[in-house]
């Protein structure tokens, strides 16, 4: 059931334009802006690694938070505002399937965007390749299912898409341009760094740029996106299971 329900997905996701265009064509302009204003520049400002492999790597966490933060809450919130979650209940699709193919569409999308931010900067500007691609690979799969994680979550308790579109533009970016997106750590107070570390978006910014920097891994940042993902299926879930839900 889930292969075909995610299938169903992808082609619903792609007759709206609007959604694909936000979460991959966002992420990448912002990413190309702010390479072209600092991407020759290696002051300690960005925690000693060329500009170009400072952005990179947290635009990479862009294009997954934004579908986690925003795309996905509002489809799912949709389904719910227009009774399709009834309809699935009725047919005896299970929540835990719903999430499932949301998470597998949410996975697409993301490597799509990462493949062409990763493409964009290898040809017009001087990224230095990762040390251990394998680690990325799994930082990235790790902040896919965290944030498919939490899209389902808020998807599942907002009353319409409109106010999940509210509610995950206010989360992304309150959270996002302090976390690497907009000034470099360096320059925020250090209490605000210490918090924006330990957001969704700081954790994956960190398992991100960990591997790509230095090739090792950051396992606090892993276990903890692992506990966010958990927790978030267990409980989009079970309340996208619940008659009333």
């Amino acid at each position: 059931m889930t292969p075909y329900l995610t299938w169903t997905e992808v082609k619903l996701l792609v007759r709206e334009p609007l959604v694909l265009v936000v979460s991959l064509l966002f992420p990448i302009l912002l990413m190309v802006l702010l390479l072209i204003s600092f991407g020759e520049e290696t002051e300690p400002a960005f925690g000693g690694i060329f500009a170009t492999d400072f952005y990179v790597t947290v635009y990479l966490s862009a294009a997954v938070a934004v579908m986690g933060f925003m795309a996905m809450p509002a489809h799912l919130a949709g389904y719910r505002a227009s009774g399709v979650l009834r309809r699935f209940r009725a047919a005896g699709v299970p929540g835990r399937s719903l999430v499932s193919a949301q998470a597998a569409v949410m996975a697409v999308v993301a490597a799509v965007g990462a493949a062409a931010m990763v493409g964009l900067a290898y040809a017009g500007f001087d990224l230095a390749a990762p040390e251990s691609v394998a680690g990325v690979v799994l930082a990235l799969l790790a902040g896919i299912l965290a944030f498919a994680g939490i899209g389902a979550l808020l998807g599942s308790v907002m009353p319409s898409a409109r106010s999940a579109q509210g509610l995950g533009l206010l989360l992304f970016f309150t959270t996002f341009f302090v976390a690497g997106g907009g000034p470099p750590p360096e320059v925020l107070p250090d209490a605000l760094n210490d918090v924006a570390a330990l957001t969704p978006i700081g954790l994956l910014v960190d398992a991100i740029q960990e591997p790509w920097a230095r090739g090792g891994l950051d396992l606090p940042a892993l276990l903890a996106l692992a506990a966010i993902a958990v927790a978030g299926f267990a409980l989009a879930s079970r309340r996208l299971s619940r008659a009333g839900a």
